[in-house]
């Protein structure tokens, strides 16, 4: 037996379908409403304008508690969304430096030198020495990075051997008493030199401006070097490697600016 259905009753059936699926929504937005969800949250699985919301939602009472949770979830989303921001930035900034690092391939002799010598420029001028060269060369950074690269240059530009280096380490007036922070400090700085912990031992100072404070945060990798002080590397009898140095910076003044 066929059941045979009329083009009218067809049509009925589909009247009622478009007339019940407004309905569906309202009723799907209102209890949605009432669970604490947002006008976005709702329209975004509504499919609905926030026109049409307002209409469906203006006369739903919320209650304290459902004030509250809509507030929550609304906190929760900013918060969620920030961090989705964040960790986009993060990956862009990390994808633009491994393609820029790779700009730098090989870097000479020449190169080496330069950089060192400006690296230096900047430390003279950051200690307010610049135009006194009778104290020697002396370097000072809490960036393990900036402290082996200065090493370097000086290996190769001045010829400096590691027993002609000093060190001096400046740890915070809080670690005066603290027999673990000092030799923690020992320890690290003595790792990134490669070179023994007796050379670090009797030349540790203790002072309250080490880190100025900043209205700023702080990064992870700033505080934890914070632990370890600045390390100033002096060389030993160094006033004519001063001086030279003196004179290289001078000559990259005269060749920008004569």
């Amino acid at each position: 037996m066929t059941l045979s259905i009329d083009n009218d009753t067809i049509l009925l059936v589909m009247k009622n379908v478009v007339q019940s699926l407004p309905k569906f929504k309202k009723d799907t937005a209102i209890d949605l409403r009432k669970k604490g969800f947002s006008y976005s949250e709702i329209g975004e699985r509504l499919k609905t304008p926030k026109s049409t919301l307002s209409l469906w939602l203006r006369k739903v009472k919320l209650t304290e508690s459902q004030v509250q949770k809509l507030k929550n979830r609304r906190l929760e989303t900013a918060k969620d969304n920030s961090r989705k921001r964040i960790l986009k930035t993060s990956r862009m900034i990390e994808k633009i430096k491994n393609s820029s690092s790779k700009d730098i391939s090989q870097i000479s002799k020449r190169e080496l030198w330069l950089i060192g010598i400006i690296l230096y420029w900047k430390e003279r001028n950051a200690s307010g020495s610049e135009s006194d060269v009778r104290n020697g060369v002396r370097f000072t950074s809490s960036d393990p990075y900036l402290i082996k690269l200065f090493l370097k240059w000086l290996c190769n530009a001045g010829g400096v051997e590691d027993d002609e280096l000093k060190f001096d380490i400046f740890l915070g007036e809080d670690k005066r008493e603290s027999v673990e922070a000092v030799k923690e400090a020992v320890v690290y700085w003595s790792k990134i030199t490669g070179l023994p912990k007796d050379n670090f031992l009797q030349h540790i100072y203790f002072k309250r401006d080490v880190y100025k404070k900043s209205k700023q945060k702080k990064s992870r990798e700033t505080i934890r070097r914070s632990q370890f002080g600045l390390l100033r590397i002096r060389v030993k009898a160094s006033s004519m490697l001063a001086r030279q140095i003196a004179g290289w910076i001078r000559g990259v003044q005269n060749y920008y600016w004569g």
